[in-house]
């Protein structure tokens, strides 16, 4: 079977290499862009900070499972179009959720980048690497996903609770000021 999409990628790249896309790829460019555009570097939701991180340990999960070989993909997967459809799907909805929670949170240019390219790519990978891991994932390498899952919901749970999802209000309410 030849690998598609994601899988084709994944399969090839280094591990290091993936581990480093996806740390810069996240929080390198929110912090870069929020010192740029906003005069400060920072991150003060714990499911963008840690939750990702945990993500990012199901995905290297997945990319170890794919370096081993001989991994069974399920069908449905099997087809470009099927990925292109899955993409294209997840930025659509990256879009929606940005353009109908802005006004809730501080609509600066990081956080239209994390809707719109951060989170679509994590749900992308979600849909496609979570069926690989379950077909061909040890005991351990399941678990661990679903641990991971698991603590990155319950800090978004405590970021919404803390209200930390509008960063510059939770930062403006300890006393830090930000250009506008």
């Amino acid at each position: 079977m030849n690998l598609i999409g994601d899988y084709y990628v994944l399969a090839n790249l280094p591990i290091w290499a993936t581990a480093m896309f996806l740390f810069f790829g996240t929080l390198g460019v929110i912090h870069v862009g929020r010192d740029y555009f906003e005069g400060l570097p920072y991150q003060v939701s714990y499911s963008a900070q840690f939750g990702d991180a945990m993500l990012f340990g199901a995905v290297l999960i997945a990319v170890g499972i794919l370096h081993r070989g001989g991994s069974v993909v399920p069908e449905w997967l099997q087809s470009n179009n099927a990925h292109v459809a899955i993409l294209v799907t997840c930025f659509a909805f990256g879009v929606i959720v940005s353009i109908l929670t802005i006004k809730g949170r501080s609509g600066k240019a990081m956080d239209v980048y994390h809707d719109v390219i951060i989170a679509p790519l994590i749900l992308y990978l979600a849909i496609t690497l979570l069926p690989l891991i379950w077909l061909n994932g040890t005991k351990t390498e399941m678990v661990s996903t679903t641990w991971f899952i698991i603590i990155w919901g319950l800090l978004v749970i405590f970021d919404i609770k803390a209200n930390r999802m509008n960063q510059r209000r939770w930062l403006e309410n300890h006393g830090v000021v930000l250009r506008p």
